[in-house]
């Protein structure tokens, strides 16, 4: 996951001593930068992205912007605890075999760093896993007034709208329209999918799922979405619930574990083997 490592980076970067924190007029965003990393060494990431996140709305050059953000995400997200981070990883290996662990794993990393973004999305993820939608939006739309350009918070956001049913708000975000533009392109059109079922445009979900089997044919979900726009259009495509509940059986933790940004990874299988065996085929 990004950035878990960045503490080392950061401490290696920026053992200085923290200078003043009132701006000059020579100030630069590179100087913003440095006092944001010094903060961050003195765990205080609030403060720290409160100057750059002041310092993006002031400085509009690209370059500036890019480097500013990609600082204040690095802050975000970096673990200040080893304790946290190791209750974190843990976390994610229970993930699969046993939900409640892992929440109750991640939820002491919480308690050490609440305000590590990491830990936030992940703990947002868990929540929809078991459809406590409310409550994950909650922790991601605070997180995302703090920062609002990260792509990973936004995909979270937008898969607790899904979750919650929030299909207006949903709609408001670009990549539900493209998505090609974003590193997460697949888990978009899988919420894509759902949507457009939601609306009964069938051409459309039938056309994205499409394009998700061709994009990513290992992802389960592909798969699961395919069967559910077959099951809209009446054709029953037994074949696509079939690759979907095998794929999650075979999965591997690796597999899993490239997967699991989607909250819903394999957790629909009872469901669609017991569509299936309603229609008399097998999941074999």
């Amino acid at each position: 996951m990004k950035s878990i490592f960045l503490k080392a980076a950061l401490g290696a970067a920026f053992l200085l001593p923290a200078p003043a924190f009132s701006q000059s007029k020579s100030e630069t965003y590179k100087d913003i930068i440095e006092k944001a990393y010094n903060l961050s060494l003195q765990k205080d990431r609030q403060q720290a992205l409160n100057i750059l996140n002041a310092a993006i709305a002031r400085d509009s050059r690209p370059l500036a912007q890019a480097e500013l953000k990609k600082a204040a995400l690095d802050v975000a997200h970096v673990f200040f605890s080893d304790k946290a981070q190791q209750l974190y990883e843990t976390s994610l290996s229970l993930k699969k075999s046993d939900l409640n662990q892992a929440i109750s794993k991640l939820s002491e990393a919480q308690r050490i760093e609440p305000d590590n973004l990491t830990i936030i999305i992940e703990a947002a993820r868990l929540q929809i896993a078991k459809s406590d939608c409310s409550n994950a939006q909650e922790g991601l739309v605070k997180a995302l007034k703090l920062v609002p350009f990260d792509e990973d918070l936004k995909l979270a956001n937008a898969q607790a709208q899904a979750c919650s049913g929030s299909w207006v708000e949903f709609a408001k975000n670009p990549e539900s329209v493209d998505a090609k533009k974003s590193s997460y392109q697949k888990y978009w059109m899988a919420l894509t999918v759902e949507h457009q079922l939601k609306l009964k445009n069938l051409t459309k979900a039938s056309e994205v799922s499409a394009n998700l089997i061709k994009l990513e044919p290992k992802y389960p979900e592909a798969s699961y979405w395919s069967w559910k726009v077959s099951q809209a259009l009446k054709k029953s495509n037994v074949e696509f619930g079939q690759k979907y509940v095998m794929a999650c059986k075979n999965i591997s933790a690796s597999q899993y574990r490239q997967y699991m940004i989607d909250p819903m990874l394999c957790r629909r299988t009872t469901e669609v083997e017991g569509e299936i065996k309603g229609m008399n085929g097998t999941t074999e």
